[in-house]
């Protein structure tokens, strides 16, 4: 064989995996249900952020304490009409991960909620907070509208709930193997009594083996 074939066999590997990036496989799994599938490491997929999302919001929405709740509101308000409003926080990142798009979780979550119709989303308080509101309400003192139809003082609702999510992880490493898992937590309150009554906790995790050039 040529001997300057074989000297840069190795050259010709190394370039290669530099321009295809080497990338080895890394597995998904649900330490609940241990359920893999292939995965990029370091990400969480719109598909698992939508899966999680829609059966967050079934558990909330199904949950005792949350029916209770919806029971003692409707007799509070004497209306069995009557539907709470609910202030959504901004998905908090606790992770190491600045590509992990917790707005889009956000909005996710905004949309299962709308859709639930168990709730009604405010756009006055939290996340959803919008300055189009704050300017459509000073248009009192504007006389090219009629003012019939802005916005009187004193009509904007608080929320009686708030639901708080979060994404936090953890790493383990084992010599050449490292596992990740990234865990979603939501919490819902009451804002009147301050008391929880609602919580839900999903993990994704992966699992990755190092590769030439480090993880």
């Amino acid at each position: 064989m040529n001997k300057r074939f074989i000297t840069l066999c190795p050259v010709l590997a190394v370039a290669l995996c530099l321009t295809t990036g080497c990338k080895t496989k890394t597995i998904v799994y649900d330490p609940a249900e241990t359920s893999t599938n292939l995965r990029q490491e370091g990400t969480v997929s719109s598909e698992e952020m939508q899966t999680f999302v829609k059966s967050a919001i079934n558990n909330a929405m199904s949950s005792p304490r949350f029916t209770a709740f919806l029971s003692e509101y409707k007799q509070e308000k004497q209306d069995t009409n009557a539907v709470p409003i609910l202030k959504l926080d901004r998905v908090l990142n606790q992770t190491d991960d600045p590509d992990l798009h917790v707005d889009e979780i956000t909005d996710m979550l905004k949309e299962a909620l709308i859709e639930a119709g168990r709730v009604d989303v405010t756009m006055a308080e939290g996340q959803g907070k919008t300055q189009e509101i704050a300017a459509s309400r000073d248009l009192k003192n504007d006389a090219n509208f009629d003012q019939s139809t802005v916005a009187a003082t004193g009509t904007l609702q608080a929320a009686r709930l708030v639901l708080r999510p979060k994404v936090i992880s953890n790493k383990i490493t084992d010599g050449d193997q490292k596992a990740v898992t990234r865990t979603f937590v939501m919490e819902m309150a009451d804002v009147k009594k301050g008391i929880i009554i609602w919580t839900y906790t999903k993990q994704v995790a992966f699992k990755k083996e190092k590769g030439w050039f480090g993880w």
